[in-house]
């Protein structure tokens, strides 16, 4: 028997008033909260996102991105650049699918194994934990007013570049690579990395900063790591 491709699946619904059911038909399909944590996390680009969900075929993600786009949550944006680019935002619906992932998150660390300090360079990439981890600790709430950037070099990882915390309009934006005219830029490892995020020490005190104590710790109070 012909194996049914995933896309032929996705296009199926439970057809049930319930409103679980219908939020299901929406973001239940296979892969689709994967691809919204990566664009809350800063992938907007096809190839990235392909690249950081092992395992899900192009003609997926493509079905799945076309379905989101469909129903409100994404945004397909088209820049005339040589060679041409394509991104892919979320509009505030698809925003507020995140305390969905939030819960889960919550759930996962009481059940499932988490994303402990140790792991990381391990079987958890640096690129992953600096963009999901502070992309889920951020608290919109203490952000409200606040606008500033912050460039993170991580010493001790290998074959790693520098990442950019973009804290704007409520929302926490994680970019690769620095930002040329952060406000703060951080120089520190690992654990300093988890240390400042955690709260448990200041950014001047786990490695090098340049810039303003007083921005950095504004932008530490938006964070709460577990």
């Amino acid at each position: 028997m012909a194996q049914r491709d995933e896309t032929e699946v996705s296009r199926k619904t439970y057809n049930l008033p319930c409103v679980i059911a219908q939020t299901l038909d929406v973001v239940g399909d296979r892969w689709t909260l994967l691809i919204l944590r990566d664009l809350m996390a800063g992938l907007h680009r096809y190839n990235d996102i392909l690249e950081s969900c092992s395992g899900m075929s192009p003609n997926v993600l493509s079905d799945r991105l076309k379905r989101l786009e469909a129903e409100g949550l994404v945004i397909r944006s088209y820049f005339k650049e040589l060679p041409p680019r394509v991104e892919y935002t979320l509009t505030d619906k698809g925003w507020a699918v995140r305390p969905i992932l939030l819960s889960m998150l919550d759930w996962g660390r009481q059940y499932v194994e988490p994303i402990t300090e140790d792991r990381v360079g391990q079987d958890v990439t640096h690129d992953f934990v600096m963009r999901v981890i502070p992309t889920f600790s951020f608290k919109p709430e203490s952000a409200t007013d606040l606008a500033a950037r912050m460039t993170l070099e991580i010493s001790d990882c290998e074959n790693c570049n520098t990442w950019t915390l973009d804290i704007h309009d409520g929302h926490l934006h994680p970019r690769r690579q620095g930002w040329p005219d952060a406000d703060i830029h951080l120089k520190t490892n690992t654990h300093g990395f988890f240390s400042f995020l955690r709260g448990e020490a200041l950014a001047e005190e786990v490695g090098e900063l340049r810039g303003d104590p007083l921005t950095a710790r504004a932008i530490q109070a938006c964070f709460q790591a577990h």
